[in-house]
């Protein structure tokens, strides 16, 4: 027993192939017997003759047995409308033009505006507004940074150099300075 478990791998693939063999064996029984029946081979052979005599009567140019389509002949009749007499014309009668009074006193009348017009003017006022608001963020930010600069100016020299001197105590800070003047620095190749 424990030689077959040892010897697995090299038996699986063999024990695959009995298996292999023995349901090919038994196919092949079962497709002898399926050969057999003589019914369904009359009924192939019968099919086979029906489908090749259709082919030799398309070759031939011979239609089906059963007779052609009855063929609609078109009729010729013309409407007697095309040879009627025609109609007298009828003359026209105009109504004769309203007159009209432009007097000052009269509320006057709405003028229809063009849809696209007011559409667009609407439009132009909108990037009106747009730009200036633009203006006025870009001129708050500009402010802005300049108050920074100047505040940063201010500061002078020696309280910025006590303040890095005063952090420089602790390894932390001292790391981060390290790190800082290696990434400000210019490279150690150009030094």
């Amino acid at each position: 027993m424990d030689w077959l478990f040892d010897n697995l791998g090299k038996l699986a693939p063999l024990v695959i192939f009995l298996l292999y063999m023995i349901s090919s064996l038994k196919g092949k029984g079962q497709a002898e017997e399926e050969e057999f029946d003589p019914a369904a081979a009359e009924r192939a052979r019968k099919i086979q003759e029906e489908i090749r005599r259709k082919i030799l009567e398309r070759q031939r140019g011979e239609g089906p047995p059963t007779g052609r389509p009855p063929i609609l002949e078109p009729s010729y009749e013309e409407p007697e409308e095309a040879y009627a007499t025609p109609r007298p014309a009828r003359p026209e009668v105009r109504a004769p033009r309203p007159t009209v009074s432009f007097d000052r006193e009269e509320a006057p009348q709405t003028v229809m505006v063009d849809p696209y017009v007011q559409k667009r003017k609407e439009v132009e006022a909108k990037l009106k507004e747009a730009k200036k608001l633009k203006a006025e963020a870009s001129s708050k930010a500009k402010s802005i940074a300049n108050k920074t600069f100047e505040t940063d100016r201010r500061v002078s020299g020696r309280v910025l150099r006590k303040r890095l001197l005063q952090n420089l105590g602790d390894p932390a800070s001292l790391k981060s300075a390290v790190l800082v003047r290696e990434v400000l620095d210019p490279p150690i190749g150009m030094r």
